[in-house]
């Protein structure tokens, strides 16, 4: 999960909070997740939640960026509270947690065995259904 607030952008529907239920952002457009139109390359720059820190990666097109008002151009580690700038858009890192995610399969099978576990009546039709579907 991250939260970033924009307190500078050149089109102001873009200043507030925003928050992702993701490990990744991307700033730039069409594509990505904050887009203001024009200012930015495609996927311009993205944050990253790592399982022990965050990290700022910069597109190659972007010439430099601020990281708490100094100059940088590679991949940093940034903390929760660092002000960051890409262009006119002044943005700062208000949360920042680390979600480990689990694919549909996984989901599925734990729910399968906490049917198989509880002996579910509904574990029938899912049998069912699965040899159907074969």
């Amino acid at each position: 999960m991250i939260e970033v607030q924009i307190t500078n952008c050149p089109d102001p529907d873009f200043k507030g909070t925003w928050k992702f239920f993701k490990n990744q952002i991307y700033f730039g457009s069409p594509e990505g997740d904050i887009s203001p139109e024009g200012e930015l390359p495609s996927f311009g720059f993205m944050i990253e939640v790592l399982p022990d820190f965050l990290q700022a990666h910069p597109n190659p097109k972007v010439e430099f960026w601020l990281l708490n008002g100094k100059r940088a151009s590679k991949p940093r580690k940034i903390k929760v509270g660092d002000t960051l700038q890409v262009g006119e858009i002044i943005f700062k890192v208000t949360e920042a947690k680390f979600q480990e995610f689990q694919t549909k399969k996984q989901i599925l099978d734990k729910s399968l065995k906490a049917l198989v576990a509880e002996e579910a009546p509904i574990l029938g039709l899912i049998q069912l259904l699965n040899a159907k579907t074969k």
